[in-house]
């Protein structure tokens, strides 16, 4: 009997009268629609490598060594020849449901019990697998990592198998079309049974394995069945969906690990969690820095980050955090700012042996702040009106000064800069912000450009 003939979409379906009183019901059975679809032969071999059956492959045959217990079904042969592909020949058992052969494999499959079981070919299944996957990925500075934690458990995706026996016009081989069902019982989407790797499984046939309670499986495949019949009912919504030839809880394997990164006392921890078949080394976050990276040092205070936000303070040779270092306006030296003082001229911070005395102002500012003995704010003094806020602050300060009517004026972070002019002299007043302390009062000739400090008398009488 074959099962059935190929419908114009693809599926097989078959049909049977069920008489009842005078009326007739037909009933029409069907393979559920899926991606994942598996040779028969393939899918035959696969079957008798779950049920411990020696196979090998000739030209065109499946050879199958039959236990002495099996032989009695087949006439007492020691082996039976199947076909790989297309119709069997004379010499050849056929692989239709209610062959021979088929009747023979199915009460097998019956008698293995409720289900066989798999893993995935290549997802690792071993601490040292994981270590070997993981640890080339990282590297540490003056250090070394480890696992601080592996743990791996066990998760059952059910495979129900639907055997697609109908008759081929177009030469195509017959098929096992599968239907996967994820532990919390919900469809497994094509792409995840892809990267688990569930279309390459391994029959597991030494013992112990995992087990899986025999509620817990009829759930499990109950769930299965409704969504081979959602799957199916696009089609035919009045079809009866076939029930699976096999079914095959898939061990999946789920890997929890913590690594653990120790440069000298400094210890850090990096956690993945994943499948095992998908684990793939991701970069480890610094806490200090937020910089993801693989690569990893540590500070000299015991600090770990990423190793490209960890350089040497050329001050003091200290290894520290990048961003804690500043560069020096004078010399680029990256150092430490514990070594350096803001210009009060630039506003820049520079190593406190890089500055020098402005010989006007004499503020100390930065080399770099200076040219020819003056700072940048005494060079860059500019006329400012008499009514300007800030002269207008000073000369409330210092009543003596309102007899000036022509002013320069530049300032610093610290300090004000005051020029004035008349006809045959000039007055230079240098005033903290802070404080309101006149720091230099001076005097020159408008013949003579060097300044004379005055006097405390001469203060006195020019600041009133």
């Amino acid at each position: 009997m074959e099962l059935g003939v190929c419908d114009s979409s693809g599926g097989a379906s078959a049909e049977a009268s069920i008489v009842t009183g005078s009326t007739t019901l037909d009933v029409r059975h069907v393979v559920p629609e899926s991606v994942h679809r598996e040779d028969l032969a393939h899918f035959v071999r696969w079957a008798l490598a779950a049920l411990e059956t020696p196979t090998s492959c000739a030209e065109h045959d499946l050879i199958v060594e039959l236990p002495e217990a099996e032989r009695g079904a087949f006439g007492g042969q020691q082996r039976l020849r199947l076909p790989l592909v297309g119709a069997p020949s004379p010499a050849q058992e056929s692989l239709a449901a209610d062959s021979r052969f088929g009747l023979w494999l199915a009460e097998r499959l019956h008698r293995h019990g409720p289900a066989l079981h798999a893993r995935p070919q290549g997802q690792p299944m071993t601490v040292s697998e994981i270590a070997a996957r993981l640890f080339p990925a990282y590297s540490v500075d003056r250090g070394q990592m480890h696992l601080a934690g592996c743990q791996l458990t066990d998760h059952p995706f059910v495979r129900l198998s639907y055997l697609d026996d109908a008759i081929r016009h177009d030469g195509r081989p017959r098929e096992v079309r599968h239907v996967f069902v994820a532990p919390d019982g919900s469809s497994a989407s094509d792409d995840l049974v892809t990267r688990l790797g569930l279309a390459d499984l391994a029959p597991i046939v030494k013992s112990p394995h995992p087990r899986l309670d025999d509620a817990e499986l009829r759930s499990l495949v109950a769930a299965g069945q409704r969504i081979a019949v959602k799957q199916s009912t696009h089609r035919d919504p009045d079809a009866t969906v076939v029930d699976p030839v096999a079914v095959t809880v898939c061990w999946v394997r789920h890997v929890a690990v913590r690594l653990q990164f120790v440069v000298g006392a400094a210890t850090a921890s990096h956690e993945l969690n994943s499948w095992a078949a998908l684990l793939e080394p991701k970069p480890w976050v610094a806490r200090h820095s937020g910089v993801a990276t693989f690569h990893l040092a540590a500070t000299d205070d015991g600090r770990l980050d990423a190793a490209d936000q960890i350089a040497v303070c050329q001050q003091s040779g200290r290894r520290v955090l990048r961003d804690e270092l500043v560069a020096c306006s004078v010399t680029g030296k990256q150092v430490l700012p514990d070594f350096t003082e803001r210009c009060p001229a630039s506003g820049l911070a520079a190593l406190r042996h890089e500055f020098a005395d402005c010989t006007q102002c004499r503020q100390r500012v930065s080399r770099a702040a200076m040219a020819e003995g003056l700072c940048s704010a005494c060079r860059e003094l500019a006329k400012v009106r008499k009514d300007d806020s800030r002269i207008v602050w000073i000369v409330g300060e210092f009543p003596g000064l309102d007899r000036w009517n022509q002013w320069q004026l530049a300032e610093t972070a610290t300090v004000y800069i005051a020029v004035a002019t008349g006809l045959l002299k000039r007055l230079l007043v240098v005033i903290d912000k802070q404080s309101l302390t006149p720091l230099r009062v001076a005097t020159a000739s408008r013949l003579a450009p060097a300044w004379l400090d005055a006097s405390d008398a001469e203060r006195a009488e020019l600041l009133g």
